[in-house]
């Protein structure tokens, strides 16, 4: 049994295909934005919040980033068999002086985490910038998880403050920090 269930992990893996993310994307890249936080943040974010206006919430933010994309903004998803989206991740270059890019999205389906396909993503990501080029994101500080996640890839906290986002009421968040896209991209 063990043995099936690793077969089809690794089928998954080989099956996925990074690649850009484009306008007819925004619903999908909304939905799983929504699945993702209502999972991982149910005890950070106003659940009045994650019950309802994150759909519309999410879906105007998708819709409006590819509508008017920033010059900066690269946008990948996680394609798997059939063409369904599994996850995506957003960056913008260069948007800090001090820290870099900024990812500013990392989701895959809850039911898809532990499979390597937010490694794919970050790797991606990390892969589009200038190898010496540092980047950053934010996490949540109870997300023990996330946390574990990136400094395994190599990020370290930096910076500890408040997320301003009034769904999240004043919830501790983390600035993840890497020196520069090598020092992801060399890792094992």
């Amino acid at each position: 049994m063990l043995i099936q269930l690793g077969r089809k992990v690794l089928e998954m893996r080989e099956r996925i295909i990074i690649r850009p993310a484009s306008a007819a994307d925004a619903d999908t890249i909304a939905a799983i934005h929504c699945e993702s936080w209502r999972d991982a943040y149910a005890e950070v974010l106003d659940p009045a919040y994650l019950a309802g206006p994150i759909e519309a919430d999410r879906r105007t933010l998708w819709t409006a980033r590819f509508a008017a994309p920033a010059p900066t903004q690269v946008v990948l998803v996680a394609e798997a068999a059939r063409h369904e989206v599994v996850g995506f991740t957003c960056l913008f270059r260069e948007c800090d002086t001090q820290w870099g890019s900024l990812i500013d999205n990392l989701h895959v389906r809850p039911a898809l985490r532990g499979q390597s396909i937010g490694e794919r993503l970050i790797r991606a990501a990390a892969a589009r910038l200038d190898p010496a080029q540092p980047f950053h994101l934010w996490v949540f500080e109870a997300n023990a998880g996330g946390i574990r996640f990136y400094e395994r890839l190599g990020g370290q906290r930096v910076e500890r403050t408040l997320d301003d986002m009034p769904a999240a009421r004043g919830a501790a968040i983390l600035r993840m920090a890497w020196p520069s896209a090598a020092v992801l991209l060399e890792r094992d």
